[in-house]
């Protein structure tokens, strides 16, 4: 048994799944195993023009400061609608999920929520959801080194992941 960050006895890497990145694409030495694609909401500050409505376009947020985890929003949560012809503007590089939440309750700016964080928000935010026609959504993997067979602990896990996703897809639907 190896340690957490322990590189593999075969040469394989293991990658923390921070790693992934946002291309949709697997790493070349990983094999991804979709589990599902999860919406976003928008977090605003209290008290914004757009708060309590049940969704938004993106084109009604286009004049917002945007707070994401890096400067490029095509490396971001945003890079599906970037994709789709979305301009954010950029305000904040901050990739620390908390501080992003303090920042759009101060007012400095708005940010994406992935479903699966949506409970996580503060509760001074206003989540509002984005509207179904060009809302980004995010592609959740399992990722396992490419080239090797699961092993029966891993075989099993992927299919109680498979198994919990399923739920929550229905769950967020």
């Amino acid at each position: 048994m190896r340690g957490i960050g322990e590189r593999p006895r075969d040469g394989a890497r293991e990658r923390p799944l921070g790693e992934l990145g946002t291309s949709g694409r697997p790493p070349a030495d990983c094999t991804a195993h979709h589990l599902l694609d999860e919406r976003m909401y928008v977090a605003l500050p209290p008290g914004h023009r757009l708060a309590g409505r049940r969704d938004v376009r993106l084109a009604e947020l286009a004049d917002e400061e945007w707070i994401a985890a890096g400067p490029r929003p095509e490396e971001t949560l945003l890079e599906s609608a970037v994709a789709d012809g979305f301009r954010p503007r950029m305000g904040f590089a901050v990739a620390d999920w908390t501080a992003k939440q303090g920042f759009v309750a101060a007012g400095l700016g708005v940010t994406l929520v992935p479903a699966l964080a949506a409970c996580a928000a503060r509760p001074d935010l206003a989540l509002v959801s984005l509207h179904p026609e060009d809302a980004p959504r995010r592609r959740v993997y399992a990722a396992t080194p490419r080239g090797l067979a699961p092993s029966p602990a891993v075989a099993a896990f992927l299919a109680l992941l498979r198994e919990t996703a399923a739920g929550l897809a229905s769950w967020d639907a």
